[in-house]
């Protein structure tokens, strides 16, 4: 019977050491899991500044595109004045001409600075990427779908296109058959 109180009390020491080991075990769970909570927080918060602070830097973008921009449209506007006033005081067409030129050279010079290229069209194939059709001049001597002409320009900056040019294009006339018995 002294066997039997020996290994009943072994027995109860290696559960109560297992129970010691696994509350350690769990314990360390828990610590393991409040680390990864607060790590959790702590990247959640990082995140939301990161995204204000985003939000703040496009805002502030945005705005400086829109200066860069209306500082070289009062450019234009101002070369636009002295053009008027030439235009008032000329006695000719010439003095008209030569302020429209200073205009367009000026738009002309603004448009290059930031890489807006024209879009191709008299001669080229027609694109529906790159060209809204308004019209279509029946031609038998130029293959379907031609531009024949621009009736107002398309301009893209690299591939994207910002306006796509308004132009017609060819198309033969139709034959209409006739039968005769």
């Amino acid at each position: 019977m002294a066997e039997n109180i020996n290994n009943e009390e072994l027995c109860r020491e290696e559960k109560i050491s297992e129970l010691e080991i696994l509350k350690q075990s769990v314990d360390e769970q828990k610590k393991l899991v409040k680390s990864y909570y607060e790590q959790l927080l702590t990247l959640k918060a990082d995140f939301e500044n990161y995204r204000k602070r985003i939000e703040k830097q496009k805002k502030e973008i945005y705005e400086e595109g829109k200066s860069s921009l209306i500082i070289e449209l009062i450019d234009v506007y101002e070369t636009v004045k002295i053009a008027k006033k030439m235009i008032e005081v000329a006695k000719n067409h010439e003095s008209v001409q030569e302020g429209l030129h200073l205009i367009e050279k000026k738009l002309h010079e603004m448009l290059n600075s930031h890489k807006v290229d024209k879009i191709a069209t008299i001669g080229e194939k027609f694109n529906p990427l790159l060209h809204d059709v308004v019209g279509v001049v029946e031609k038998d001597d130029i293959e379907d779908d031609m531009i024949i002409e621009e009736v107002k320009s398309g301009y893209k900056i690299g591939n994207k296109i910002i306006k796509p040019a308004m132009i017609k294009i060819s198309k033969k006339a139709k034959k209409e058959e006739t039968e005769t018995n």
